[in-house]
């Protein structure tokens, strides 16, 4: 299980972004800390830890392909 700590001013968004390759992931993020979703501020409090689900290889690599017109 892999962990990481909040700085100022992290989001949900931005978290699932940089810890997972997209914010569009980040009902899995949340999904792995519900202890926290009950939090109504839009940012989390720094010093807290949070949980990064595994992600499969077959989900990465739809992160990384490229559009055909590249």
């Amino acid at each position: 299980m892999k962990v990481t700590v909040t700085k100022f001013g992290d989001r949900w968004d931005l978290l699932a972004y940089d810890l997972l390759g997209s914010a569009g992931r980040v009902a899995e993020l949340m999904a792995a800390n519900p202890h926290l979703i009950s939090l109504s501020e839009d940012t989390l409090p720094e010093g807290v830890e949070i949980i990064i689900p595994e992600i499969t290889a077959e989900e990465e690599t739809i992160t990384k392909v490229k559009a055909p017109w590249r």
